[in-house]
């Protein structure tokens, strides 16, 4: 069982690295914000570049990437970092949706975060003894907590380029 867990955790990290369309475009989603645009504003938005329009934080930075179906997925960059960490939970997509003039910003769950809690729940209760191990449920909720924030500053991030503003950083500095 445990290496079943590692085998899924790597092909997880094997497909996020390489940034595959399925992988992004599939899965339980967790967080899902739609912004409502006029066809005007879609037709001028470009979300190219995002990442620089949001604010530096002391977590790892998400980077962007294009996918073949126009769409833009997104996750946690795996550049060295010191500072903040965290169990990434989601990955994210960018769907521009024209027929219903909006864009989505979907957050997908982790699949072995998934399937670890799925299989933690009757252990604990096969086994009272590793009761301790619930302790990852909580990390899991904290990374997911601290990810919706971070994705709410995506959401904002494309609502300033649909009302083509500079996002709030570059205004207060």
């Amino acid at each position: 069982m445990a290496l079943a867990l590692i085998a899924l955790l790597l092909v997880e990290v094997l497909l996020l690295v390489r940034w595959a369309p399925f992988f992004f475009g599939t899965g339980l989603a967790l967080f899902n914000q739609r912004i409502a645009a006029s066809p005007a504003e879609l037709a001028q938005l470009s979300l190219g570049g995002l990442e620089h329009d949001l604010p530096d934080e002391k977590w790892m930075r998400l980077v962007f990437h294009a996918l073949p179906d126009g769409s833009v997925a997104f996750r946690e960059s795996y550049a060295p970092h010191f500072w903040g960490r965290y169990f990434p939970l989601l990955r994210g997509q960018l769907v521009v949706d024209k027929r219903r003039r909006e864009v989505r910003v979907i957050g997908r769950c982790s699949w072995f975060a998934l399937v670890f809690t799925a299989m933690l729940l009757p252990i604990v209760l096969v086994r009272p003894m590793a009761w301790p191990m619930v302790v990852f449920l909580l990390v899991f909720y904290m990374g997911y907590y601290i990810q919706r924030r971070r994705y709410a500053g995506v959401v904002e991030a494309v609502r300033a380029r649909l009302r083509s503003e500079f996002p709030r950083r570059f205004i207060d500095q």
